[in-house]
């Protein structure tokens, strides 16, 4: 009767994956309200992490610097005051990347937080299923098995990098295929779900803000890769190739949201 558990347990384990994940990229990226306070921070208010808004020329059209780019109406640094934000109302912006992290401006929080409890259930239901079996099993898997999600998130972005350094020596396009099936495959089907089952650890050593950070950062290269595989199963392999730059790009990211 417990054999059926499993299958549940690990679709629970990915939905709610992604719904953290998901969650995750909206916690330093709050809306656009008529109520200023919203992007307060403590005594002032928050400050953009990003260019926000484009400005306009008397004619209503975009004005451009020497390279042709859109001058942004807000530089990154900027603080959010109250004129800052009707000025980019106005413009038409309705979501602004600030440094701040604030519970009260995470529009998704409450998706987050049903992401972890669903984590929880999912990963008790999977181990309820898989505990016996691993009582059976040799030493050495007892070793995998205790292996840390920081190591575990280390070897994912090993991966990456390992991937576009080595592709482009490898002798044919069907080496190269079977490269990216293989150790992409084994990030989606064991190393991911080992961070899952290790999310309470990192919450433990990161707090839930620094968290949902890493989780941004990390669903990002981990989008990056699963885009590789398909790309790669479905014989697309220089959208694979691509996709494989773009994992490895978010590399330091993660790496820097780890320390």
């Amino acid at each position: 009767m417990e054999r059926p558990l499993r299958p549940l347990g690990n679709l629970l384990i990915a939905t709610s994956l992604v719904a953290g994940a998901l969650a995750a990229t909206t916690a330093y990226v709050p809306r656009l309200t008529d109520d200023d306070s919203a992007l307060a921070a403590g005594a002032g208010y928050a400050h953009l992490n990003a260019p926000a808004g484009a400005r306009r020329d008397a004619a209503g059209d975009f004005v451009l610097d020497a390279d042709g780019q859109r001058i942004p109406l807000a530089d990154t640094g900027s603080e959010l005051t109250p004129q800052l934000q009707a000025r980019l109302r106005a413009a038409g912006v309705e979501r602004v990347r600030v440094r701040e992290f604030s519970i009260r401006r995470w529009q998704h929080a409450w998706l987050f937080g049903l992401a972890v409890i669903g984590l929880i259930a999912g990963s008790a239901l999977v181990k309820r299923e898989t505990a016996p079996r691993r009582g059976r099993q040799p030493a050495d898997r007892g070793t995998v098995a205790q292996e840390t999600p920081q190591a575990v998130l280390a070897r994912i972005v090993a991966t990456a990098r390992d991937l576009r350094r080595e592709l482009p020596g490898m002798p044919d396009d069907a080496a190269q295929t079977r490269a990216i099936l293989e150790r992409v495959g084994h990030v989606q089907t064991e190393l991911s779900l080992q961070v899952v089952e290790g999310r309470n650890a990192l919450v433990a050593a990161l707090g839930l803000a620094r968290f949902a950070e890493l989780m941004d950062a990390f669903s990002r290269l981990e989008r990056a890769l699963n885009r590789a595989w398909s790309a790669a199963a479905d014989g697309a392999l220089d959208e694979a190739l691509r996709c494989i730059e773009d994992a490895a790009a978010h590399a330091p990211e993660v790496e820097r949201r780890l320390r």
